[in-house]
């Protein structure tokens, strides 16, 4: 009965996993079993069977180094495509237009996002960042929406290649969004 409540199970269901031999148990009377604690765990609420505690902290040190890499990866690219609008001067920037119809180089974030299946408080979180370069406005897109943040060439190339592997990705005709003649 003790091992069908830490469980969360019945205990009919206990017996059948004995029976089965799926859960080990010791019969010190005939009508009396005896389950070591190490034997139930597998059965636990919560626990990933087939996952030791040491996998699982493996798993996620891979992962972590897999963003830090791929955060390196993106700043980069950032960095080394064009100079940066903080080092030209006023006169030299170039003025994008912040208000009226979305000029055709430039793509509504949410929009490319939802076309990507790439949540958008994901997205939200690395723009926060500077993972991702946005240019913030007030345009209408060709649907009559109205977008506040919009990728250029450079937006689209790094949010491609900061999302692309994630398994919820799914790509457009357009991708990979990388520079033409890039290999």
């Amino acid at each position: 009965m003790e091992a069908a409540r830490r469980c969360q199970v019945s205990d009919k269901t206990i017996r059948r996993w004995i029976r089965a031999e799926k859960l080990q148990a010791h019969f010190p009377q005939p009508n009396r079993s005896e389950i070591a604690i190490s034997d139930l765990e597998p059965f636990l609420p919560g626990h990933l069977s087939g996952y030791g505690q040491e996998t699982l902290e493996a798993q996620v040190v891979a992962l972590e180094q897999r963003v830090q890499k791929l955060e390196q990866q993106v700043q980069q690219m950032l960095t080394k495509s064009t100079p940066s609008r903080a080092s030209l001067s006023a006169s030299q920037r170039p003025r994008e237009r912040t208000t009226g119809s979305l000029p055709r180089h430039f793509v509504s974030v949410l929009a490319f996002a939802e076309l990507h299946r790439i949540p958008e408080h994901l997205v939200s979180t690395h723009i926060d960042i500077s993972l991702l370069p946005v240019h913030p406005g007030t345009w209408i897109d060709h649907n009559g929406q109205e977008v506040v943040l919009a990728f250029d060439e450079k937006g689209r190339q790094a949010f491609h290649h900061l999302y692309h592997e994630m398994p919820l990705f799914v790509p457009c005709t357009r991708c990979p969004h990388e520079p033409p003649g890039h290999v």
